[in-house]
């Protein structure tokens, strides 16, 4: 047992973070990163059915907790799912209570703390709890971890990543004696998210790219979905990008949103290349893994290309990519973002949206040339 909390060995580890694809993505250099330190030690996940595909397969994960849930919120809205043609088990909330206190975790380390999971995790009698907030929810656990202080430690675990990792601040690794944030010094920091894509998934990729007209060899991928309409390039853009590269000769392939966007699809109409319907989650990871680059905007999809080593094409409007693309240490990934007077407003929407429509095309070209072939256009 390489991991104690306040000289209490941990065997058993429950991450949990309920919800958003990208900080799930983000959450499995959580999970690696306790491995790295102790390769026997038994890790859990708890999240929603709707993001389970993300982990089902995790080689670093001992067992998935799935909660069910009923579909209501502002995310379900905006962003519908694709379900999986094989679910994974789900329980409800008291089926999730009773499963996590038969597993006799020693610690949970909550990276969302929401009413949900704060609940969730002290009914399920976890007798050590972690969050990352001090406010009146804080009762409900036994450790407050915020991010440190310490400007070194970004550079440690940088952005959203080191969100993520600076709920372990109160460990220690046994063995070396050392505080975690110092251990983690000493190992050189994280290397960032990693996803795994199974066989299953990699063959409904395989599939539905030969439905869709898609032939064997390299290809572009362009996943022009948002969540945030303020987080959208213009679609007359994409239909550009498009056209640019495929008269070029470079085979592109567009990942339809689930969620209806009229004014892409009536850009889209008529373009080159491939587009593909809706698919579920991991037949979206398998054509990820299969694509030789992916552009995107700041989202899941996003997260999920890094995690699984596609060099990487970011669009960044009114979010800060210094937090939510911490990246740059990876080498292959290249950001573009206008940063305007503005920057950042976090706005879902906006009526003097002039952050993504001042990316230009030529820029996401440029960035292309340069992660593929290390050169310029």
């Amino acid at each position: 047992m390489s991991w104690s909390l306040d000289g209490r060995p941990l065997r058993k580890i429950l991450i949990t973070r309920l919800r958003y694809l990208g900080d799930i993505v983000m959450a499995t250099a959580v999970v690696d990163l306790l491995k790295r330190g102790d390769p026997e030690l038994d890790i859990g996940f708890l999240c929603e059915e709707a993001y389970a595909p993300a982990l089902i397969d995790h080689d670093a994960l001992d067992r998935l907790h799935v909660l069910g849930t009923g579909g209501t919120g502002a995310t379900h809205r905006n962003r519908p799912v694709v379900l999986e043609p094989d679910r994974p088990r789900q329980e409800g909330w008291l089926g999730t209570v009773l499963a996590l206190r038969r597993e006799r975790y020693d610690l949970a380390v909550d990276l969302f703390f929401n009413p949900r999971s704060a609940w969730l995790l002290r009914c399920a009698g976890i007798p050590l709890r972690i969050t990352g907030r001090h406010n009146r929810r804080a009762r409900l656990y036994t450790h407050v971890a915020e991010l440190p202080a310490d400007p070194g430690f970004r550079s440690l675990a940088p952005g959203g990543l080191g969100e993520h990792v600076a709920r372990l601040a109160p460990l220690s690794h046994v063995e070396t004696g050392l505080p975690m944030m110092d251990w983690l010094a000493s190992h050189g920091g994280i290397v960032g998210p990693r996803l795994v894509v199974s066989d299953s998934a990699r063959a409904s990729a395989a599939e539905s790219l030969a439905g869709a007209g898609v032939k064997p060899g390299p290809f572009i991928l362009l996943a022009p979905g948002a969540t945030w309409e303020a987080k959208s390039w213009p679609a007359d853009r994409w239909r550009a990008l498009i056209d640019m590269l495929e008269g070029g000769g470079v085979r592109t392939v567009v990942l339809n949103p689930p969620g209806a966007d009229r004014l892409l699809e009536a850009a889209l109409r008529d373009a080159p290349g491939t587009r593909l319907p809706p698919l579920p989650l991991s037949t979206v990871f398998g054509v990820i893994a299969a694509a030789r680059s992916v552009v995107t905007v700041d989202g899941g999809v996003m997260h999920a290309a890094v995690a699984l080593k596609r060099p990487t094409v970011a669009l960044f409007g009114p979010t800060d990519p210094t937090i939510w693309f911490p990246y740059d240490h990876l080498g292959i990934h290249r950001v573009l973002a206008t940063r305007p007077h503005c920057h950042p407003c976090d706005l879902h929407s906006c009526d003097d949206w002039i952050c993504m429509p001042g990316l230009e095309v030529t820029d996401v070209i440029t960035a292309l040339t340069k992660i593929l072939f290390g050169g310029e256009v």
